[in-house]
């Protein structure tokens, strides 16, 4: 099976290398993206939107700033149901093909429109990030592959106008031909997506795992998810290891009962998953269960947007110049610059997309690691912007609360940080710290401390919880409409309630 496995990897290389040697040779950065920004907006010069911004006269760059303002998701909720209801021409001039749902931490659903276009920009990343997986790290394109699969629980749902709401499997990123081929490749087939519910998605996921002798990548987006799945086979393990041939089962039951989940895989070359801003404090934990297993950060992704992938090599990740048109806000002066004129520092990313959106603020602040001169610039995520909340104005950010539990020694462990009342819990699978010791680093924020002194704050508690707190999370999060793949691990959360859903000790 291997030489077929080599096989079918090697037509998907054949298909990737284009876009890969493309994206290696030198460019000028400026050209490539007037070029197109210029055709987006002759393609959808008639559309509502289109003509609401004037695009039909805009003719450079100064144009397309003075035309059309900077925006957010809420500015497009109109046109997006009126798209949900079936009209046409509104955002993009191209028909839609669905809507992916997605949503913030502490946020509501949002519906991002996919297009052609849209699907093209993406695997412009996707291409020449695989490409140079293969091509680096060879043991990769020897045996087969496990793709996140979000789950479904609920079935299959559309709009007023009959569009549907969500892609059948993640797979559909790859386009139609190269889906085909990597569908047998796939270690884990699209029919676990529609499970009964977590359990049984689970149950099924780690069943054709194991089973798999030659999964030699995998890519999900939260790391915890991954963790969380290697305890759910360590917590059934007899039941799992009866689906195994006989002369598998003693080394497969040994190399769970010591945590060594590399044993259990052991052709696997490649962990791809999110590696920087919070998600970096899990990393350490999913090493030690994969160790010699080379952990790749993902570059950066929305549901909006392909905005950066990493090259074998390199520390951090390129920006995905042939996608989509980029902007940047710094984050020292607020000044906005294009991706030619960056420098190193620190940016908030601002894109203009084929799926409708046009200088639109996602949210996600980066790093500018170096920048070249006829290459496109290295790049890390850091954060998300205005993840906050503020009860009496005491303004928590997630950044702030991720260096208390940095400073508490508590940052590898679960920890998210929760409104209740008029206090603050963290909730916490650690038992080394005490309310007051929580309480006394909140205070070191100006506003949390004058709220206390107020008395509109009361003390923060903590509560230890067990049984997988970070599945709960996930779990909580998807039952109320987020894609598995889109949840973040998060310090801090809006939401309340929690106590319904942890199990405390």
């Amino acid at each position: 099976m291997s030489l077929v496995c080599r096989f079918l990897n090697g037509i998907c290389q054949l298909l990737y290398y284009s876009e890969y040697r493309r994206f290696l040779a030198s460019c000028d950065i400026k050209k490539v993206q007037e070029k197109y920004l210029t055709k987006l907006l002759d393609k959808n010069k008639n559309t509502v939107y289109g003509k609401k911004c004037n695009f039909e006269n805009i003719k450079n760059y100064e144009d397309f700033v003075k035309n059309v303002p900077l925006t957010v998701y809420e500015d497009y909720e109109p046109y997006i149901e009126a798209m949900a209801n079936g009209e046409k021409n509104i955002l993009t001039s191209q028909k839609l093909k669905l809507f992916e749902l997605t949503s913030g931490s502490s946020g509501g659903k949002k519906m991002i429109p996919y297009t052609k276009s849209l699907s093209h920009e993406f695997l412009r990343g996707i291409k020449p990030w695989l490409y140079d997986i293969g091509k680096s790290i060879r043991k990769s394109s020897y045996g087969k592959s496990y793709w996140s699969i979000t789950p479904v629980t609920e079935g299959k749902s559309f709009t007023k106008g009959g569009i549907s709401v969500g892609f059948e499997e993640d797979s559909e990123y790859f386009g139609a031909i190269a889906r085909t081929v990597m569908n047998k490749l796939f270690a884990v087939d699209s029919s676990v997506k529609f499970s009964e519910d977590m359990q049984d998605f689970y149950f099924k996921t780690a069943s054709q795992l194991i089973c798999c002798r030659e999964l030699s990548l995998i890519s999900v987006w939260n790391p915890t998810f991954l963790t969380i799945l290697c305890d759910f086979i360590s917590e059934n393990t007899q039941k799992l290891s009866a689906l195994l041939p006989v002369k598998h089962r003693e080394t497969f039951l040994l190399a769970v009962s010591e945590k060594r989940f590399d044993k259990v895989f052991p052709n696997l070359a490649v962990i791809s998953c999110w590696a920087d801003g919070s998600a970096a404090d899990y990393v350490p934990q999913l090493q030690r269960l994969f160790p010699g297993v080379l952990i790749q950060p993902k570059g950066i992704l929305a549901t909006e947007c392909f905005i950066s992938f990493p090259l074998c090599g390199e520390d951090g990740s390129r920006l995905s110049v042939y996608s989509h048109f980029f902007e940047f806000r710094s984050m020292t002066d607020g000044q906005i610059v294009t991706a030619d004129r960056l420098t190193e520092g620190e940016y908030e990313i601002i894109v203009t997309t084929g799926g409708g959106f046009y200088r639109y603020c996602i949210g996600d602040i980066i790093k500018v690691l170096k920048v070249f001169k006829d290459r496109p610039p290295l790049i890390r995520f850091l954060r998300r912007n205005g993840i906050s909340v503020d009860m009496f104005g005491e303004k928590l950010t997630e950044d702030f609360v991720r260096n208390v539990c940095i400073k508490l020694g508590i940052s590898e462990n679960f920890c998210m940080l929760a409104p209740d009342n008029n206090r603050y819990c963290l909730y916490t699978d650690s038992e080394k710290i005490s309310g007051d010791e929580l309480d006394t680093m909140l205070c070191e924020s100006y506003h949390y401390n004058y709220c206390r002194k107020l008395g509109q704050l009361n003390k923060a508690e903590v509560k230890v919880v067990s049984k997988d707190p970070a599945k709960t999370y996930i779990e909580r999060l998807t039952s109320e409409g987020m894609r598995a793949g889109n949840i973040k691990p998060s310090y801090l959360s809006a939401k309340k309630d929690w106590e319904k859903y942890f199990e405390l000790q």
